[in-house]
Protein backbone atom coordinates (compact mmCIF):
# COMPACT_ATOMS: atom_id res chain seq x y z
CA UNK A 1 0.00 0.00 0.00
CA UNK A 2 0.94 3.60 -0.84
CA UNK A 3 1.96 5.76 2.00
CA UNK A 4 0.55 8.68 2.81
CA UNK A 5 2.58 11.88 2.27
CA UNK A 6 2.81 14.32 5.31
CA UNK A 7 1.33 17.11 3.39
CA UNK A 8 -2.17 14.85 2.28
CA UNK A 9 -2.47 13.99 6.24
CA UNK A 10 -2.23 17.84 6.71
CA UNK A 11 -4.49 18.82 4.98
CA UNK A 12 -7.24 16.56 5.85
CA UNK A 13 -6.14 18.01 9.63
CA UNK A 14 -7.23 21.07 11.28
CA UNK A 15 -5.46 24.40 9.02
CA UNK A 16 -3.81 25.26 13.12
CA UNK A 17 -2.23 21.70 13.00
CA UNK A 18 0.00 23.20 9.47
CA UNK A 19 0.78 26.71 11.72
CA UNK A 20 1.80 24.50 14.89
CA UNK A 21 4.26 22.54 12.25
CA UNK A 22 5.85 25.65 11.00
CA UNK A 23 7.04 26.90 14.22
CA UNK A 24 9.83 24.16 15.12
CA UNK A 25 10.49 24.08 11.01
CA UNK A 26 11.25 27.78 11.05
CA UNK A 27 13.75 26.94 14.15
CA UNK A 28 15.56 24.06 12.28
CA UNK A 29 16.08 26.23 9.68
CA UNK A 30 17.49 28.82 11.10
CA UNK A 31 19.91 26.79 13.26
CA UNK A 32 20.94 24.76 10.00
CA UNK A 33 21.56 28.36 8.41
CA UNK A 34 25.29 27.37 10.53
CA UNK A 35 26.36 24.78 7.86
CA UNK A 36 26.26 27.04 5.17
CA UNK A 37 29.14 29.21 4.20
CA UNK A 38 29.01 33.17 4.45
CA UNK A 39 26.35 35.25 5.71
CA UNK A 40 23.64 33.25 5.18
CA UNK A 41 20.61 34.49 6.98
CA UNK A 42 19.00 32.58 9.60
CA UNK A 43 16.00 34.49 9.38
CA UNK A 44 15.49 33.90 5.46
CA UNK A 45 16.07 29.92 5.72
CA UNK A 46 14.17 29.43 8.43
CA UNK A 47 11.17 31.04 6.77
CA UNK A 48 11.58 29.32 3.58
CA UNK A 49 11.45 26.17 5.71
CA UNK A 50 8.30 27.01 7.12
CA UNK A 51 6.75 28.58 4.15
CA UNK A 52 5.40 25.33 2.77
CA UNK A 53 3.79 24.36 5.99
CA UNK A 54 2.22 27.83 6.28
CA UNK A 55 0.69 27.37 2.65
CA UNK A 56 -0.68 24.38 4.12
CA UNK A 57 -2.33 26.43 6.75
CA UNK A 58 -3.63 29.09 4.93
CA UNK A 59 -5.21 26.71 2.28
CA UNK A 60 -6.96 24.59 4.77
CA UNK A 61 -7.90 26.96 6.58
CA UNK A 62 -9.46 29.00 3.45
CA UNK A 63 -11.43 25.33 2.67
CA UNK A 64 -13.22 25.69 6.41
CA UNK A 65 -14.36 28.95 5.47
CA UNK A 66 -15.60 28.35 2.23
CA UNK A 67 -17.19 25.19 3.72
CA UNK A 68 -19.02 27.31 6.01
CA UNK A 69 -20.68 26.41 9.52
CA UNK A 70 -20.83 23.17 10.63
CA UNK A 71 -24.89 22.07 11.80
CA UNK A 72 -25.15 21.10 15.40
CA UNK A 73 -23.08 18.35 15.75
CA UNK A 74 -24.68 16.43 18.92
CA UNK A 75 -28.53 16.47 17.12
CA UNK A 76 -26.82 15.66 13.74
CA UNK A 77 -25.09 12.48 15.48
CA UNK A 78 -28.44 11.12 16.77
CA UNK A 79 -30.21 11.77 13.38
CA UNK A 80 -27.67 9.77 11.59
CA UNK A 81 -28.65 6.70 14.23
CA UNK A 82 -32.21 6.66 12.02
CA UNK A 83 -30.92 7.24 8.64
CA UNK A 84 -31.53 4.37 6.31
CA UNK A 85 -28.46 2.70 4.63
CA UNK A 86 -28.93 4.28 1.08
CA UNK A 87 -29.75 7.96 2.99
CA UNK A 88 -26.41 7.46 4.93
CA UNK A 89 -24.41 6.33 1.65
CA UNK A 90 -25.99 9.71 -0.33
CA UNK A 91 -24.51 11.91 2.33
CA UNK A 92 -21.06 10.29 2.05
CA UNK A 93 -21.22 10.41 -1.37
CA UNK A 94 -22.19 14.36 -1.36
CA UNK A 95 -19.51 14.89 0.95
CA UNK A 96 -17.02 13.35 -0.72
CA UNK A 97 -17.55 14.52 -4.40
CA UNK A 98 -17.69 17.83 -2.80
CA UNK A 99 -13.70 16.95 -1.85
CA UNK A 100 -13.31 16.17 -5.75
CA UNK A 101 -13.33 12.02 -5.21
CA UNK A 102 -14.20 9.96 -8.02
CA UNK A 103 -17.11 7.32 -6.55
CA UNK A 104 -18.15 4.32 -7.50
CA UNK A 105 -20.02 1.34 -5.61
CA UNK A 106 -17.44 -1.39 -3.85
CA UNK A 107 -17.99 -4.82 -2.62
CA UNK A 108 -19.93 -5.63 0.64
CA UNK A 109 -21.44 -1.74 0.47
CA UNK A 110 -18.00 -0.21 0.48
CA UNK A 111 -17.80 3.06 -1.28
CA UNK A 112 -14.22 3.19 -3.04
CA UNK A 113 -12.63 6.48 -3.66
CA UNK A 114 -10.18 7.49 -6.12
CA UNK A 115 -7.75 10.46 -6.79
CA UNK A 116 -5.30 10.90 -8.33
CA UNK A 117 -4.58 6.96 -8.52
CA UNK A 118 -5.08 6.74 -4.56
CA UNK A 119 -7.68 4.49 -3.83
CA UNK A 120 -9.62 4.28 -0.63
CA UNK A 121 -12.11 1.90 0.42
CA UNK A 122 -14.91 3.89 2.83
CA UNK A 123 -16.74 1.14 4.99
CA UNK A 124 -19.82 2.71 6.59
CA UNK A 125 -22.94 -0.33 6.75
CA UNK A 126 -22.24 -0.44 10.46
CA UNK A 127 -22.34 3.44 11.13
CA UNK A 128 -25.53 2.98 13.87
CA UNK A 129 -23.37 0.46 15.91
CA UNK A 130 -22.77 1.64 19.67
CA UNK A 131 -19.50 0.22 19.58
CA UNK A 132 -16.50 -0.61 17.08
CA UNK A 133 -13.91 -3.66 18.19
CA UNK A 134 -10.94 -5.02 15.86
CA UNK A 135 -12.62 -7.65 14.16
CA UNK A 136 -14.65 -4.84 12.11
CA UNK A 137 -10.85 -3.67 10.70
CA UNK A 138 -10.02 -7.08 10.03
CA UNK A 139 -12.73 -6.85 7.93
CA UNK A 140 -11.73 -4.02 5.97
CA UNK A 141 -8.04 -4.57 5.84
CA UNK A 142 -9.32 -7.91 4.00
CA UNK A 143 -10.96 -5.86 1.77
CA UNK A 144 -8.38 -3.46 1.25
CA UNK A 145 -6.13 -5.82 0.48
CA UNK A 146 -8.32 -7.72 -2.24
CA UNK A 147 -8.75 -4.09 -4.10
CA UNK A 148 -5.24 -3.81 -3.14
CA UNK A 149 -6.52 -0.07 -2.05
CA UNK A 150 -3.95 2.29 -0.16
CA UNK A 151 -6.13 3.37 2.56
CA UNK A 152 -9.44 2.59 4.91
CA UNK A 153 -11.81 4.42 6.40
CA UNK A 154 -14.07 3.62 8.93
CA UNK A 155 -17.51 5.26 9.13
CA UNK A 156 -19.30 5.11 12.94
CA UNK A 157 -21.32 7.17 15.09
CA UNK A 158 -20.75 5.31 17.76
CA UNK A 159 -17.57 4.41 20.18
CA UNK A 160 -14.17 2.40 19.36
CA UNK A 161 -12.77 0.31 21.69
CA UNK A 162 -8.68 1.21 22.02
CA UNK A 163 -8.00 -2.18 20.81
CA UNK A 164 -9.85 -1.48 17.58
CA UNK A 165 -7.60 1.82 17.67
CA UNK A 166 -4.81 -0.09 17.78
CA UNK A 167 -5.55 -2.47 14.77
CA UNK A 168 -6.75 0.51 12.05
CA UNK A 169 -3.21 1.87 12.37
CA UNK A 170 -1.34 -1.31 11.90
CA UNK A 171 -3.63 -1.07 8.90
CA UNK A 172 -4.29 2.91 7.50
CA UNK A 173 -7.54 2.92 8.48
CA UNK A 174 -8.58 6.17 10.02
CA UNK A 175 -11.68 6.23 11.88
CA UNK A 176 -14.26 9.13 10.79
CA UNK A 177 -16.40 9.44 14.34
CA UNK A 178 -18.61 11.78 16.11
CA UNK A 179 -17.78 15.21 15.42
CA UNK A 180 -15.35 14.40 12.76
CA UNK A 181 -18.88 12.49 10.91
CA UNK A 182 -20.92 15.57 11.70
CA UNK A 183 -18.52 17.78 9.96
CA UNK A 184 -18.18 15.30 6.98
CA UNK A 185 -21.65 15.00 6.23
CA UNK A 186 -23.40 18.25 7.99
CA UNK A 187 -23.91 20.11 4.73
CA UNK A 188 -24.76 18.02 2.49
CA UNK A 189 -28.93 17.62 1.54
CA UNK A 190 -29.14 14.48 3.64
CA UNK A 191 -28.29 15.68 6.61
CA UNK A 192 -30.52 18.83 6.99
CA UNK A 193 -33.42 16.16 5.59
CA UNK A 194 -32.40 13.86 8.88
CA UNK A 195 -32.23 17.24 10.91
CA UNK A 196 -35.94 18.15 9.65
CA UNK A 197 -37.07 14.45 10.23
CA UNK A 198 -35.98 14.45 13.51
CA UNK A 199 -37.19 17.68 14.80
CA UNK A 200 -40.72 16.79 13.21
CA UNK A 201 -40.71 13.63 15.11
CA UNK A 202 -39.86 15.15 18.35
CA UNK A 203 -42.75 17.77 17.65
CA UNK A 204 -45.01 15.01 16.88
CA UNK A 205 -44.36 13.12 20.97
Amino acid sequence: MAQRSLFRTLIESPWWVSLLAAVPTYAVGALLSRLFPGDANPHVLGAAAALPFLGVGVYTGWLRIRRGPSLDAPSLLKALRSASPDDMRAMLAEAYDRARYEIADGASGDLELQRNGYLTLVRFRRWRAQSTGPAAIDELRSAMRARKADHGVYITAGTVTESARKRAGEADVTFVEGFALADLVGRTRGARSALRRASAERAAT
